[in-house]
């Protein structure tokens, strides 16, 4: 199922929120589907919220999600998060989402955050959400490391269960390596840059289109980006027993 709609060929879905006021780590387990799938979405509309201006310490927003703890993730789905206390970059723990079953972990500040940064590794592909009501509709950032036409890149989402996905993006994310993340929000676009071992992928946010054949979205061209709400969150995809995804040093 992917996105929520397709049988045989899982997806699910994983999303963060916790403590006060710290930046440690994120890790999340997200295995997905095919390309293509989800149900029917809607795009996302609303207005810009304000910058976040509470913050720790650290600079991190009060009540930002890290890694290092599931208490203040609102969580969901038929699989199991967990803290993988063996696992991490460069030590755990990590945010684990399991790869055969629906799982997600999302949190809402009530403010907006422009900036998100966190290290993944997935074994199939996972979503993190963004610009979201506490339902899940908004968008997602989807790392993808099927190759073929499964792409990374941007795409809107209706829940936290379903969702569109890339009509186009990077194919060569590489599949059990750390990638760094950042997800930088700036007035009516969003960057994605995305680094690994000698790499270095930009994916930007302006122009890109909804690639699901299924989804009410299709062939949409999403010129701005204009959030639904404050909720962010990682989703998982039911892939298989061997896509987990781990989150860590999510900030």
């Amino acid at each position: 199922m992917e996105g929520g709609g397709e049988m045989g060929v899982p997806r699910f879905h994983l999303v963060a929120l916790l403590g006060a006021g710290l930046a440690v780590a994120l890790l999340v387990a997200a295995c997905g589907a095919a390309p293509g799938g989800g149900t029917p979405t809607q795009s996302a509309t609303g207005t810009a919220g304000s910058s976040a201006s509470a913050s720790g310490s650290s600079g991190v927003p009060a009540g930002m999600a890290t890694a290092t703890s599931l208490a203040a993730w609102q969580q969901s789905g038929t699989g199991t998060q967990s803290i993988d206390t063996t696992t991490g970059n460069p030590k755990p723990p990590s945010l684990l989402l399991p790869g055969d079953k629906q799982s997600y972990v999302w949190a809402d500040l009530k403010q907006a955050v422009n900036t998100f940064t966190f290290d993944a590794k997935t074994q199939g592909l996972f979503d993190f959400f963004f610009g979201s009501t506490d339902a899940g509709q908004g968008y997602l950032f989807r790392i993808d490391t099927r190759g073929g036409t499964s792409y990374s890149g941007f795409a809107a989402t209706n829940s936290w269960t379903s969702w569109d996905c890339p009509q186009s993006g990077p194919t060569d994310d590489p599949a059990s390596t750390w990638m760094h993340i950042v997800l930088a929000i700036s007035g009516t676009n969003v960057t994605a840059t995305v680094t690994w071992p000698g790499n270095k992928e930009v994916d930007t946010f302006n122009g890109q289109m909804d690639g699901c054949s299924t989804t009410s979205l299709s062939g949409t061209t999403f010129t701005t980006y204009t959030p639904s709400g404050d909720a962010f969150g990682f989703t998982g995809d039911a892939l298989g027993a061997t896509s987990d995804t781990w989150i860590a040093n999510f900030t």
